[in-house]
């Protein structure tokens, strides 16, 4: 959306502008802005001397920033992890004589979105992507992590994208790492949905071995991918 669209809403002028500011012209800052900026006090100051030039205080334009980063976020998201699972259904098609099911087209009750299947070998595939270089966030549903559990088949794989969204690496985050860090209901009254999980380099394996040793040569090792 342009600025004549923004200003062109209903909300008020100055959290248009704002919306405006963070969602187009995008300051090297906000797509970390989750990590980077925690509270209005941790707003960088031209974003603050912009806020009060606009008449609203850090704290306005703190709730503007957090409305506008999920936005596009949210968006990035959908748009980049579509991306990442058709390319490792193709490559895993073209490279692989198994037997390759995308079932998260048809439904998302499964808890993973890939089916890999070549004797041997069988797997249920969750699928999370990125264009970081730098940084690995996966959004695990509590049905995506009570499936992990359940399912002897179930790995988690990250893929890494380019600019372009064609895959530079492709790995594995182990199943008892994850198992470790999601979160735990506290009581019966409160239960979790879902979380966002910050994956360290240091943990992410080098290929994915559970799909093969066919997959394992179709598919660039992450080391690529963090090297690109």
């Amino acid at each position: 959306m342009d600025l004549l669209g923004f200003l062109g809403s209903g909300a008020p002028p100055a959290s248009r502008i704002l919306s405006a500011i963070f969602e187009n012209a995008a300051p090297t800052w906000f797509q970390d802005a989750d990590e980077l900026v925690r509270s209005p006090d941790e707003l960088p100051s031209d974003i603050v001397f912009a806020g009060e030039a606009l008449g609203v205080g850090a704290g306005e334009v703190y709730d503007q920033l957090v409305s506008s980063w999920g936005k596009v976020d949210t968006a990035e998201r959908e748009r980049i992890g579509a991306a990442g699972e058709a390319a490792l259904v193709q490559m895993l098609r073209d490279g692989t004589d198994g037997r390759v099911d995308h079932v998260s087209t048809w439904s998302d009750g499964f808890g993973y979105d890939i089916s890999f299947s070549q004797e041997p070998v069988a797997a249920h595939i969750e699928v999370k992507s990125t264009t970081r270089a730098g940084r690995t966030t996966a959004y695990l549903s509590r049905h995506e992590c009570e499936v992990m559990l359940r399912d002897s088949n179930w790995v988690l794989v990250v893929v890494r994208l380019d600019s372009n969204l064609e895959v530079v690496g492709v790995g594995s985050v182990p199943k008892d790492w994850i198992a470790a860090n999601v979160p735990r209901d506290s009581t019966p009254s409160v239960s979790w949905a879902s979380c966002k999980v910050e994956v360290p380099s240091a943990v992410i394996e080098n290929c994915v071995l559970q799909l093969g040793a066919d997959a394992a040569r179709a598919l660039p090792p992450w080391s690529e991918g963090v090297g690109a």
